[in-house]
């Protein structure tokens, strides 16, 4: 009789998928799939996230008598009958729900802060966003990563009832670090009497939303002497823009007649080149993280 596979670290293996949010459910079916030898184990599971349903589809596979964890595919189903999949992997440590989160707005999508440490064990901050307009090479939605940003020093910047105290800050600015959205007042209510605000680090800042979801300007929200202080940066960058420009155009500017002739040339339709169609969709490599584990 054949003798059964054994991974020598099938506990360890089942406390990382666990960690991950799928907690022991799948326990027994890759026992027997090891037992059975199996060389890969793909469980499947459907879960209710926020009433939106969500599949999982994880990838295990075995080499040289031990299991590997490569990560699980998550499709997001959306309202309006549509759905949305992407290939989360096991480095990353994203968690279902945080799979959840980063998916669940494909028109103003989440950014969760991860905490990873690199070769040698320093311990750094690390913003992760999908990006629903490109895909990479291998199908999959481009993956942003962006460096921390202060976000208790940005929320300063603005005027929200409910955000008025540097412990209200922090608080704010921890729930927006898993992913979330905070509803807020604006203490000007002229236009508006509640405002969504997430996290934004691509830009260093937040993004502002409406009941309808829409973006909204984020000077109407700022202290006056925030508004000021921008006021003075962009009147600052002006001038800089404005001393470099020339005031006219001097003779060292005109061009050759040399360079003249060859731009004529070149312009000609004799020698244009012709217009080479390019039907193929936009791909972009994805970008890799710091090398490193994470927690």
């Amino acid at each position: 009789m054949e003798q059964p596979i054994v991974i020598d670290n099938s506990e360890t293996l089942k406390k990382r998928i666990a960690a991950t949010g799928f907690g022991n459910r799948f326990d027994k079916t890759i026992d027997e799939a090891l037992a059975a030898g199996e060389k890969e184990i793909r469980p499947f599971t459907s879960e209710m996230i926020e009433n939106r349903r969500m599949d999982f589809e994880l990838e295990i596979k075995t080499k040289d008598g031990k299991g590997y964890f490569n990560g699980f595919k998550g499709t997001l189903h959306n309202e309006d009958g549509t759905s949305v999949a992407q290939w989360f992997k096991a480095s990353d440590r994203i968690s279902m729900n945080e799979a959840f989160i980063l998916m669940m707005d494909q028109k103003n999508p989440r950014a969760i802060l991860k905490t990873y440490y690199n070769e040698t064990g320093e311990r750094y901050n690390q913003w992760v966003q999908i990006d629903f307009t490109q895909k990479t090479q291998s199908g999959n939605y481009l993956t942003k990563r962006h460096n921390d940003f202060d976000q208790v020093s940005k929320l300063n910047d603005y005027s929200f009832v409910e955000l008025s105290s540097i412990r209200q800050k922090a608080t704010a600015a921890a729930y927006m670090a898993e992913g979330r959205q905070i509803e807020v007042t604006p203490v000007n209510q002229e236009n508006y009497k509640q405002v969504n605000i997430i996290a934004n680090p691509e830009r260093n800042t937040f993004t502002f939303l409406d009941g309808e979801r829409k973006p909204l300007s984020h000077d109407q929200f700022r202290t006056e002497e925030a508004r000021q202080r921008v006021q003075q940066e962009k009147s600052t960058k002006q001038s800089s823009i404005s001393l470099v420009k020339s005031p006219g155009a001097s003779a060292t500017d005109a061009p050759s007649q040399e360079n003249s002739d060859q731009s004529k040339k070149k312009n000609s339709p004799d020698s244009a080149d012709p217009v080479k169609s390019n039907r193929r969709p936009r791909v972009v490599q994805e970008s890799e993280p710091k090398q490193g584990k994470s927690i």
